[in-house]
């Protein structure tokens, strides 16, 4: 039987875990861009580049002459694609000043007679930038897209393309489309593309309400799905707007997409063509074209069944499921930690009351996390304030990693204090208990945060009930079965707090560090497992009380020959 070293068994646990981490953010970027000289039934985001050259050229706010200049470009491509066009204009006052706003439509025939896919993005810009991301770069992807749409079969339905004006002064062309277009009725489904910054993955972060249905056909649609259900719990609850609420609002069904990498280019005059990541439109293109082709082609309507829980693994595959099978799998994880408990106390490995003390100090030790990655964040704001606020002279995710991981050494060695007092196997199980209660209040109160509770804690408490289940396992073994349980919570946290950062930059590092400072008190354990007796006092404490009690229990003759 193989016994490795504690010392090496932290090493090789420590490098490996640190292996998942690089690939699963290495994973969690957008797809290469298609070359110009693909196939025509292909996006290409070289192609579209070609658009966005046009679009994006100055700042191009609504009424101004730039803005004429892309409305022309618009009508004029949308004409040479021989696409039925149409433009709406209506006025409307915005504090006190009257504006024009020019909705700009085309429409590509279905063969049959049902509801529309409508495609919305933007084509107006904040005064600031000249907002080649925001929203130049969705723009240009539905010129692309109806290019590819008309080299392939025809779809069942039409596709509608709304260039809507006057987003950045309050979704203005938008209100105008759903209150006064006749082309409004004609709707089945809504697809919008949004920037907040100017690189990394789009993500789908917004649907309509009941999207089981929707959900079920994005993730049988796209190739690079990027999508959680936390994210649609958190925006819903948020004061942000794009497009895309005026048609949720008006009962549309739909979905809502952005890339938000770059959040210091955002609305800057930074936000050019030569700073846009070609990935995330080739990104943004795929998902428009698999979409329109995948609701395009269904002959039913959306049904508006029951939200489903969903998220993407490393963008090559989306996990989805209803609430009933999430609670199963509740269950069943809930069932493990409580068969885990009684093989620890049976073995002798754990006592009720340690456990407990491990539990109560999970959260200090997360909120210890928190506070350091904080306090750290915010030195480093106050002695590098100038080069953060011109957001392009730094690298945003170093101070990000930098803070956090200042944090989640401040919390590994308070864990591993207590660790030191009670044990390896009774703080582990304590965290266990402390998951299970957060998953059960996800479940009840944010069931779309719920999985990400749920799977860390299941593989954790499939990997400490096979461990503890045998005093013959031999360490390798243990640490193997362990590692795999700690990379399956790598692989389902790192991603989320990846796109925090994406979202917040500088300033997401205490709620990274939330997420982080939970993740090491499942994965903590597996690295103290196997401590050398000196450093568990405690433990070895508990473990003699154990075996003295049983030694009580047996006749005098018997504990005469024991001793």
């Amino acid at each position: 039987m193989l016994h490795l070293p504690w010392n090496v068994r932290v090493a090789s646990l420590t490098v490996s875990w640190l292996l998942v981490v690089i690939i699963v953010i290495e994973l969690d970027r957008p797809p290469s861009p298609v070359s110009g000289a693909s196939s025509p039934s292909l996006f290409s985001a070289d192609r579209a580049v070609n658009h966005l050259a046009h679009l994006s050229r100055a700042p191009h706010p609504i009424n101004s002459p730039e803005h004429d200049q892309v409305r022309d470009y618009l009508l004029n491509t949308l004409q040479e694609m021989g696409l039925a066009q149409d433009v709406q204009k209506s006025s409307v006052d915005v504090q006190g000043r009257s504006l024009t706003v020019e909705n700009i439509l085309g429409r590509l025939k279905g063969s049959e007679n049902r509801k529309a896919v409508l495609v919305v993005a933007h084509y107006d810009s904040v005064a600031t930038g000249p907002g080649a991301s925001d929203d130049g770069a969705a723009v240009a992807a539905m010129l692309e897209c109806i290019r590819v749409l008309k080299s392939l079969p025809q779809l069942k339905r039409d596709v509608i393309f709304l260039f809507s004006d006057g987003e950045e002064r309050g979704l203005l062309g938008a209100q105008a489309f759903v209150g006064g277009h006749p082309w409004a009725h004609d709707v089945g489904f809504v697809l919008n593309f949004e920037a907040r910054g100017n690189r990394g993955p789009a993500m789908m972060f917004e649907t309509s309400s009941r999207n089981g249905w929707l959900i079920s056909h994005f993730g049988q649609a796209v190739s690079h799905p990027v999508a959680n259900s936390l994210s649609y719990e958190i925006y819903k609850r948020l004061p942000n707007d794009t497009d895309f609420t005026i048609f949720r609002r008006a009962g549309f069904s739909g979905l809502n997409f952005a890339f938000i990498d770059g959040l210091a280019y955002y609305h800057s005059p930074f936000d050019t063509v030569q700073n846009l990541d070609k990935g995330s439109l080739q990104h943004q293109g795929d998902y428009m074209v698999e979409m329109a082709t995948q609701l395009g082609n269904t002959t039913a309507d959306d049904p508006r069944t029951d939200n489903l829980i969903y998220f993407d693994l490393f963008g090559k595959v989306l996990v989805r499921y209803g609430s009933g099978p999430g609670f199963i799998f509740l269950l069943l994880a809930i069932m493990l930690v409580l068969t885990a408990f009684y093989v620890a106390k049976r073995r002798g490995a754990a006592k009720l009351s340690s456990s407990v003390i491990g539990a109560v100090f999970v959260l200090p030790g997360v909120l210890i996390v928190v506070v350091a990655a904080w306090a750290a964040a915010w030195v480093l704001w106050i002695t590098h304030i100038l080069s953060i606020l011109a957001g392009r002279n730094h690298d945003p995710a170093l101070y990000v990693a930098i803070c956090t991981l200042i944090g989640v050494a401040c919390g590994a060695a308070f864990f591993m204090a207590v660790i030191r007092r009670i044990g390896t196997e009774n703080f582990s199980l304590g965290s266990l208990l402390v998951w299970s209660l957060l998953a059960v209040l996800a479940n009840i109160y944010l069931i779309g945060a719920s999985y990400l509770l749920l799977w860390p804690l299941l593989f954790s408490a499939v990997g400490w009930t096979l461990v503890l289940a045998s005093d013959r396992t031999s360490t390798a073994t243990k640490a193997i079965i362990l590692g795999v349980s700690g990379a399956a919570v790598i692989a389902i946290i790192i991603p989320l707090a990846h796109k925090i950062f994406f979202a917040f930059s500088v300033r997401s590092s205490p709620m990274v560090g939330a997420l982080l400072g939970l993740s090491i008190s499942l994965l903590i354990g597996p690295i103290a497992a196997g401590l050398p007796r000196s450093r568990r006092v405690q433990g070895q404490r508990d473990f003699a009380t154990a075996n003295d009690s049983r030694l009580g229990e047996r006749s005098p003759e018997k504990t005469a020959i024991a001793l």
